[in-house]
């Protein structure tokens, strides 16, 4: 989310004149932010004489209700979790609230449907997908590849250079399925495949729950590692040396994948992607295009699509190469930005008509 806010302000200021309204901090703080959010709202409104008003998240939705008094468009972007949370007093509020905005950007269709069973009128609503900018992949040819490889080794203190390496990305939560995957995939990997490993990087509750479930089988020891979160240029260098990423995303209740933002990142890297045909992930990953979709919890089909790919480098090659010419294609954020003026455009015409 905060990538999509920061490319979106790069590229619209390009496009429009673009007056930007921030803080640093987690939403814990909302509370007392807001009413410096929308006086700083009203000051732009009065003296720079905004046009439409975009808020950047679901959450801030109430903040819109009071801006309509200045009678210009309020837009706001659904991502996910900010729409499903699991609370019945949020529920209570930012849905009500929502719906009472002039329009409201989804970032995935399954994001659309969930905004529209909370009462969201469906002519307010607006499928635009997140972007990826180009900034994490690296032009290497297999002597380049080997040596970054064993340079992350040395960095991480592992052995990866001759292993098959299969990466997941994201916060360690129970809907990203990365204990599943451990548990359930891995053994039929290692079954064929018995120098593949599979690396997990990033911080949540469910970093013990993935642990353990790699402890508890003899021969996953060893081949599943967990990793703390990585900065960009550690990320950008996994990208670069793994061979697969997939995302075993699961349903929770009172939780989604508004997206899967991570896909298009490692798709940019020429990243072959393996994803769950679940929520925002089929916004994100095309199947046969840009990745390969299965069927959540269906531990057989996920396997024999990566164990198909780590067994053949030309087809995990071209796979890659087709990917990320596709990505970049249909998700970069000068496309995406684009369709937000779009939308903003569209907004203020409504308004001037009512």
């Amino acid at each position: 989310m905060e990538r999509l806010a920061h490319e979106l302000f790069q590229h619209l200021s390009g496009l429009a004149d673009v007056t930007l309204l921030k803080w640093g901090g987690s939403n814990k703080w909302l509370p007392l932010v807001a009413p410096y959010l929308f006086l700083s709202s009203v000051a732009v409104q009065l003296l720079a004489r905004a046009d439409v008003v975009y808020l950047q998240d679901g959450l801030l939705a109430p903040l819109g209700l009071p801006l309509k008094l200045f009678r210009k468009p309020i837009v706001a972007t659904v991502h996910g979790l900010d729409i499903t949370y699991d609370n019945r007093l949020y529920q209570c509020i930012v849905p009500a609230c929502l719906k009472r905005l002039d329009s409201v950007i989804c970032v995935s269709e399954a994001t659309r449907l969930e905004c529209i069973k909370r009462g969201v009128p469906e002519t307010k609503t607006v499928v635009i997908p997140n972007g990826v900018a180009d900034t994490f992949h690296v032009e290497l040819d297999d002597e380049a590849r080997n040596k970054l490889r064993q340079h992350v080794s040395d960095r991480l203190g592992l052995d990866l250079v001759d292993k098959k390496v299969i990466l997941s990305t994201g916060r360690l939560v129970e809907r990203k399925g990365f204990h599943w995957f451990a548990s359930a995939v891995m053994p039929k990997l290692l079954a064929e495949e018995k120098e593949c490993v599979y690396l997990v990087v990033g911080e949540g509750p469910y970093r013990e729950r993935i642990q353990q479930a790699a402890a508890e089988v003899n021969e996953l020891r060893g081949h599943v590692i967990v990793l703390n979160q990585a900065d960009d240029e550690m990320l950008r260098q996994l990208y670069n040396v793994a061979d697969i990423h997939v995302l075993p995303n699961m349903p929770v209740k009172g939780d989604m994948e508004g997206f899967g933002i991570v896909a298009l990142e490692a798709s940019s890297c020429c990243l072959p992607v393996v994803a769950s045909r679940l929520e925002g992930i089929e916004q994100a990953v095309k199947h046969g295009q840009n990745g390969y979709l299965f069927e959540p919890g269906n531990a057989d089909e996920a396997a024999s699509t990566v164990l198909r790919l780590l067994k053949d480098a030309q087809e995990r090659r071209q796979a890659g190469l087709r990917g990320r010419e596709f990505t970049l294609r249909t998700y970069s954020y000068a496309r995406i930005a684009a369709m937000y003026l779009d939308q903003f455009q569209r907004a203020c015409q409504d308004k001037a008509a009512r």
